[in-house]
């Protein structure tokens, strides 16, 4: 295949997560055989402000004359072979996707959530599971306020993507991405054609041997502190295990971090730890204390990068039965998988390789094996550029 110009087109959120790291990665990547530019926003440009600018918001995030026009000149001066969208919420508007059409350039489009099938992106509502809107309808939405607890956003939103919906996009992208089989069949019941999605699974590239095992082996959870990735949950099952010669970590920060200290306070778990943020020598020395790793997600998790990032560590990984993390895992393989309704299911679960670590060290060898043979740099290279055949670019 020739060295195609790709543009990466992404709308950054206001704090980094997982997504903005995938899109870097994907383009790190993809410098091996193509060129790569970005084309980047932010939220924060028009959250940011105050005043009229604050007022602007909504108006922007359906049309920004401004962004679009940028875009235009980028589009003239590199003479891009195709787009790779990953987000353009809020701030690039829907107007993206008309001027790609337009202009005739092939859209890839990487589904990195379900934005376009909930307001949300989780299907998740107040702590359910919720596909209400997934078919285009969004008044559930509003109804419920399922965004930001706010109807005015959740209105907002709707309005913007079943704009977006009419548009045909679903029949008009290039290829779109799904990053997992699970995410595939939800988008697949939403309406997108069968022929024009398939499945690319994130790669990670371990950069190392697996780490060392030290200490008597605590517990680790990795990820942003807000209510979808269940660590409230993680806390209620540690209470059950009511072990004190073990030490529960949790790594990250987010919104939810100051319930989640209170129900530590509130129970008297003395053996929690909140370490913050932490940059990626000062996790591995957490990491080197782990016997294994919780995902405990009650959202439909499209993936499961944590799964991944554990078992480069030779640690396997305990997962919530929800959304995309099951596909990952071989039970009593590379991980278990519990019941996200039942807290004691993963009390049992946490207990069962806390008293029986060489099991946990077995499973982790595992995983390490299993992310090197299934999730390389170079089984996702190849996967893309399938993509890239597949339309002719």
């Amino acid at each position: 295949m020739r060295r195609l110009r790709i543009l990466q087109i992404f709308n950054r959120y206001r704090h980094f997560g997982g997504e903005e790291g995938s899109v870097y990665r994907i383009g790190d990547a993809l410098q091996a055989l193509h060129d790569v530019e970005y084309f980047l926003t932010s939220t924060s440009e028009v959250l940011g402000g105050a005043g009229w600018a604050r007022v602007q918001a909504p108006l922007k995030a359906l049309y920004n004359g401004p962004v679009i026009r940028q875009l235009e000149r980028y589009q003239a001066a590199g003479r891009f072979d195709l787009w790779h969208i990953h987000n353009v919420f809020p701030v690039m508007s829907p107007t993206v996707y008309a001027l790609a059409f337009k202009r005739g350039i092939p859209l890839v489009h990487y589904l990195h959530n379900y934005r376009l099938c909930c307001v949300n992106g989780l299907f998740l509502n107040h702590g359910k599971v919720c596909k209400r809107c997934m078919h285009g309808n969004f008044w559930p939405a509003f109804l419920t306020y399922c965004w930001h607890e706010s109807r005015w956003e959740s209105g907002l939103m709707g309005l913007i993507v079943r704009h977006i919906r009419r548009t045909g996009v679903f029949e008009r992208v290039s290829q779109w991405i799904a990053i997992s089989e699970s995410q595939r069949a939800l988008y697949l019941e939403a309406g997108m054609p069968a022929g024009k999605i398939r499945v690319v699974h994130h790669f990670l590239e371990p950069g190392g041997p697996p780490l060392p095992f030290r200490g008597a082996g605590d517990v680790i959870y990795v990820g942003r502190l807000s209510p979808e990735k269940g660590a409230l949950q993680l806390l209620q099952a540690w209470r059950q295990v009511g072990r004190r010669d073990r030490t529960l970590y949790i790594v990250g920060e987010g919104p939810d971090r100051p319930r989640l200290e209170q129900y530590v306070a509130q129970h008297a778990l003395g053996n929690v730890v909140f370490t913050g943020f932490l940059k990626a020598q000062e996790q591995a020395v957490v990491w080197e204390k782990a016997l294994f790793c919780v995902v405990p997600s009650i959202c439909l998790e499209t993936f499961g990068m944590t799964v991944l990032e554990s078992w480069a560590r030779g640690r396997p990984v305990i997962v919530h039965d929800m959304g995309a993390l099951p596909e990952l895992i071989a039970p009593g393989q590379t991980g278990l998988i519990v019941n996200p309704e039942r807290p004691e299911e993963l009390a049992v679960a946490i207990t069962g390789l806390l008293e029986n670590p060489e099991q946990a060290r077995v499973m982790g060898r595992e995983g390490r094996r299993v992310l090197e043979e299934r999730f390389s740099k170079a089984v996702w290279l190849a996967k893309m550029e399938a993509v890239y055949t597949a339309f002719g670019a």
